[in-house]
């Protein structure tokens, strides 16, 4: 059934929406049907320059029917039973604005009408602290479900890679082959590798495009607190890191909200970045200790 929108009035999804929707999806055989698939889109999305620019081509695309297999032969603007909710009636098609929406409403009454990213926010293991961190969870999550590609995709996921490599390295450093390998390394920093990594957890969280150094690396701001160490011991732990170069740091200007004011202000702090560690990176580390220590005899 095509439906009118004169018996379909509609309002956006928020918050309240969100959540009664994740509640829905998050019951298991509500969760086995709307499972996510890779959808190569890599021809639909092209000519792209940022973020800004798939978002807006992803909900003015029915990207529903190229990731959820159970609306892959639903037709545009047709009645079917909402897979969400029980008894609603659902379709997908544009809103007045001309953006894509999944619809769900009770026959003849207001329905909701969610994004493709409001849809994906109601999914269980969204990751993020807060709608921010958690839309960018989303995008990205659409990104690699449709296989796009553009400068900000590629430098981030470098950037991912890169921290990715880093842990796994860092790993390593609780097997004994590292502390043979690396004696003096492992001596270095021994007492600091809970902070370490810590602050390779902390800092993959704020890899963005809009904050990287001038070697094209993210930078993100840390404070004793968020690494549950004391001031004295976080300080030490980065003077260590940063005179063996496993860590950059450097002193900007940022802005930001002052909840006294209600305005945004500037202020002075320290960013970090990191470099890609390697095994030939922590070689060469050593060697470098191994000669300083011959110096110093």
């Amino acid at each position: 059934m095509t439906i009118s929108r004169e018996f379909h009035p509609y309002r956006s999804a928020f918050i309240q929406e969100r959540m009664m929707a994740k509640n829905e999806l998050s019951k298991g055989e509500k969760a086995s049907k709307w499972r996510k698939t890779m959808y190569d889109a890599s021809t639909t999305f092209v000519n792209l320059k940022n973020h800004d620019e798939f978002e807006s081509a992803a909900v003015e695309n029915n990207v529903f029917s190229m990731v959820f297999p159970n609306l892959k032969v639903i037709k545009e603007e047709t009645l079917f039973p909402c897979e969400i909710f029980d008894g609603n009636e659902a379709w997908i098609g544009k809103d007045t604005t001309g953006k894509y929406k999944y619809f769900t409403g009770q026959p003849y009454d207001e329905a909701v009408a969610y994004s493709i990213f409001d849809l994906l926010l109601c999914f269980p293991k969204v990751e993020g602290k807060g709608y921010t961190q958690q839309r960018q969870f989303v995008r990205d999550e659409l990104i690699n479900l449709l296989n796009v590609s553009y400068d900000n995709v590629d430098w981030e996921r470098e950037e991912k890679e890169k921290y990715i490599e880093n842990e796994r390295i860092l790993a390593l450093y609780k097997n004994q082959d590292f502390q043979g390998k690396y004696p003096n390394l492992f001596k270095k920093i021994k007492s600091f590798v809970d902070v370490l990594e810590n602050m390779l957890i902390h800092g993959q969280k704020f890899i963005d495009l809009e904050k990287r150094n001038d070697e094209n690396s993210s930078i993100f701001a840390m404070y004793a607190s968020q690494s549950k160490v004391s001031s004295a011991r976080f300080s030490s732990a980065v003077k260590r890191f940063r005179e063996l170069g496993l860590l950059f740091a450097e002193k900007r200007k940022v802005t930001y909200f002052d909840k006294n004011t209600r305005s945004k202000c500037l202020t002075e702090t320290t960013l970090y970045s990191f470099p890609h560690y390697s095994e030939s990176f922590f070689k060469e580390l050593e060697e470098s200790l191994k000669r300083n220590k011959a110096v110093k005899k």
